[in-house]
This record gives C-alpha cells, structure tokens and sequence, in this order.
C-alpha cells in the first residue's frame, strides 16, 4: 500500500514537473501591478541645509546638567531618539518642546586668537539660549568640508 502511494506521488511529481510553469509566460497579477509608491521620510521638512545623514554632536550630561563628554551621531538617530515629530509644521521632541539646529561657526582657517575667542564666547552664549527655549541639536563641525 505504501508503495503505491509513493508511485502515485512520484507520477504526478513527473506530470506536473512537465507542465510549462515558466514564470516569464506565466501570468501572474503581482508582477503586473502598478509599483506601489515608497512611504514619505519619516522627517522630510528638514532645514534646507540639514539632511538625515549629517552628522550631529550628542552631549552626554551628568546629574547637575553640565556636559561630561559627547558622542557623534546622525541626525536621523539623534531625532529618533528623541522620539520627535511634527506637530503644526513644527519639529518637536517627545516632550512637545520645538526642536531647532545649531549650526555654529566652522572655520578652516584660523581669523586670529582674539576674534576666534570672541566668536566661540557669543555662540557659546546664543547656546544657551537657545537651549532655554528649544530642544538643540547641535551640528558638527569639521574643518577640512569648509575650505
């Protein structure tokens, strides 16, 4: 009995292998429909000069606020966590505080000690703020993309 079975199934195995299931004559209805439009970005109204691959500082900050040390990350992932979204065409975080980036100034070339001191003073200034109002994602510097 149960090699008669195995026969039948091996035969109808042979017949159905010998039938023309070529996928290119076959009509199949996904491979006709129309491509379904990709979803929009998560964050598509970002600052013109801001995408989701530039890298951003993330401070690491100990108990009484100060800065203790950063990391670099991307502003996707630094976005993601802080959980934001679009509230009214507005950025904002997961604590419904509006999120603004600071681009601070980068030089390639030094414009002297004094004038150097003084323009990290009055961003350092602006900084904070902007950080008494906004949630501030701060974007890296690097030199050598400036000259």
């Amino acid at each position: 009995m149960k090699i008669t079975v195995i026969i039948i199934l091996a035969f109808l195995g042979l017949i159905q292998s010998n039938q023309n299931c070529d996928r290119k004559i076959m009509n199949n209805s996904l491979t006709e429909a129309t491509p379904t439009p990709k979803p929009a970005a998560k964050f598509d109204r970002l600052p013109e000069n801001i995408k989701l691959e530039t890298e951003v500082r993330k401070d690491i900050k100990n108990k009484e606020g100060k800065v203790i040390s950063s990391d670099n990350t991307t502003v996707e992932k630094r976005l993601n966590e802080l959980k934001a979204y679009y509230k009214e065409d507005k950025l904002v975080d997961g604590k419904g505080r509006e999120i603004r980036f600071y681009d601070p100034i980068c030089r390639g070339v030094s414009a002297g000690f004094e004038e150097d001191a003084q323009d990290r003073k009055d961003g350092d200034k602006e900084l904070v703020e902007l950080e008494k109002k906004y949630t501030v994602i701060v974007v890296l510097c690097d030199p050598r993309n400036v000259l």
